[in-house]
């Protein structure tokens, strides 16, 4: 877990959170697609999908008794692990906002939450949000089922190169892709019947999206 320091907002986040004060209200992101914000209960804490990562933000009122902030992450809604801390500003007399980036969601939906820490060692837990990634705004390979010899598809288009490894199911790396446009064609000359896993990933994020494919 490592420790962020964050001195404010940048310019238009203060109205993004102000749209957000209202449940399920929509926005719009950078890129001009709408955005469905969360709102969890006082703390005025949600999060959104923004380029493959989910952004967070919140904030608060008198924070003389606030330590700092715990981001904490869930895959499935239920079990929750750390994902960063936050140092309190500390703000007496006007409200404080701050942000926070997921920039490795490790699922197509996850679920935060956050947990203010106080300086008493008690603390407090926002509701639970979720953040679902449109699935094509995801690399796509297809089919996950095919023959050996046969090609395998990707389609997305992306800001950067990706790189797809593939493992068999000892582990071993079986093959490493770049994939620098849109569509992209990955021959599967040699590998043999059985099943295969892969990571995608691109030089900002170690881990974009991961499956399996089966080849008979």
């Amino acid at each position: 877990m490592k420790k962020i320091i964050f001195s404010g907002l940048i310019s238009g986040s203060l109205l993004l959170l102000a749209v957000a004060q209202t449940k399920g209200q929509s926005s719009f992101g950078q890129d001009g697609k709408p955005i469905q914000t969360t709102f969890a209960d006082g703390y005025r804490f949600f999060a959104y999908p923004e380029n493959n990562a989910i952004i967070m933000r919140w904030s608060t009122g008198n924070e003389t008794n606030v330590d700092h902030y715990v981001i904490e992450k869930s895959s499935d809604g239920t079990y929750f692990s750390p994902l960063h801390e936050v140092v309190s500003k500390g703000s007496i007399d006007e409200d404080s906002s701050y942000s926070d980036m997921d920039t490795y969601p490790t699922a197509q939906t996850n679920y935060y939450r956050l947990r203010t820490v106080m300086k008493d060692g008690s603390d407090q837990l926002s509701a639970v949000v979720k953040a679902t990634i449109a699935r094509g705004d995801l690399p796509r390979l297809h089919p996950t089922v095919l023959h050996m010899g046969a090609t395998l598809f990707m389609d997305n288009n992306h800001d950067q190169p990706y790189t797809i490894n593939f493992f068999n199911a000892n582990g071993t790396l079986t093959g490493t892709f770049i994939v620098n446009s849109t569509s992209f064609e990955i021959p599967t000359n040699g590998w043999g019947a059985g099943i295969f896993f892969y990571r995608i990933s691109d030089p900002t994020h170690p881990l974009i999206d991961a499956g399996k494919i089966m080849i008979m």
